[in-house]
């Protein structure tokens, strides 16, 4: 068995649901990566700090040649699996806001509440993605170590200054949508990114290109009259259109009008009109990804 074989069978078994390599070394993605920090919020300062390691890995880790990145899903996209319903799992937690307080979840912005918004994101109803992700890389780490006794490696999510989401895309996880998630064409978006810079030579995986082969099981008329095609995105655009409050535009996520942001990191006094146009999500927002073709009809 081939080691990129070998390795993805590892990082399958401990729970990712796709995986791939990229190379290790510069990313012209850094160039977009310095032009969003201008239009920052205030309370995403902090992506500013060491801005410098994300145009290359090697930066963060000196001694990686390959990075592994695996996507991990919190919830199905493939309208195949049972047993999810949002709308009663969201039920089943209870007091949006005690259930939250009782995951550790901080709530910044109660106003949101308050005027009567109780939706919570999907990857906000499990878990922190954040312990228990690292705590799967570092088992695919420690699984690998017997058949590569010279490993070395470092594992991240996306609290490192690592571009993740890049990585991802040139590893073939995805394409980057219109919402700018990494879309998969059988996963969908309904994922998180976690990977593991590697001092391993290891053959990297072609990017998707926005292109994929095979059908796609979900269909959706964009303002054209057309559809998400296969293709990518194609003349679909209706995270755009549904956005509730025009946070998408020209490919790029406007920070200080997203509701996920609003809801979850901002500490500065939020407009009304996002309070009270939130699409009835309280903390993290799914709308954009909820109407993506690629995840299904929910």
């Amino acid at each position: 068995m081939l080691p990129e074989e070998l390795i993805k069978k590892i990082a399958l078994k401990n729970g990712a649901s796709i995986c791939g390599f990229a190379p290790a070394g510069p990313l012209a993605e850094h160039a977009r990566f310095l032009r969003a920090l201008e239009d920052l919020p205030p309370s995403l300062g902090y992506l500013a700090r060491n801005s410098g390691e994300r145009a290359d890995i090697r930066n963060w880790f000196a001694g990686a040649h390959s990075v592994l990145i695996c996507a991990f899903s919190y919830w199905p996209s493939d309208g195949l699996t049972p047993g999810l319903d949002y709308k009663k799992t969201l039920e089943r937690v209870g007091e949006p806001e005690t259930f939250l307080e009782r995951s550790g979840r901080k709530i910044r912005q109660p106003g949101f509440f308050e005027a009567g918004n109780r939706a919570i994101a999907r990857y906000a109803l499990g878990p922190d993605y954040h312990a228990a992700v690292k705590e799967k890389l570092l088992k695919i780490v420690e699984s690998m170590k017997p058949s590569f006794p010279l490993m070395e490696g470092r594992a991240f999510v996306d609290t490192s200054p690592v571009l993740e989401k890049e990585l991802g895309r040139l590893a073939g996880l995805g394409f980057r949508g219109k919402n700018t998630l990494l879309i998969n064409p059988k996963f969908g978006s309904y994922f998180v990114l976690g990977g593991v810079a590697l001092n391993l030579k290891l053959k990297s995986d072609a990017p998707l290109d926005n292109s994929f082969a095979g059908p796609r099981p979900f269909e959706a008329p964009s303002a054209s009259g057309g559809g998400a095609k296969e293709d990518g995105c194609g003349d679909c655009d209706l995270c755009i259109r549904a956005c509730p409050t025009g946070a998408l535009k020209d490919g790029r996520l406007l920070a200080s009008k997203c509701v996920s942001y609003l809801t979850t990191q901002a500490k500065e006094k939020v407009p009304a009109a996002a309070v009270f146009n939130s699409g009835g999500f309280a903390y993290g927002c799914d709308i954009c990804q909820e109407v993506c073709p690629f995840n299904g009809i929910r």
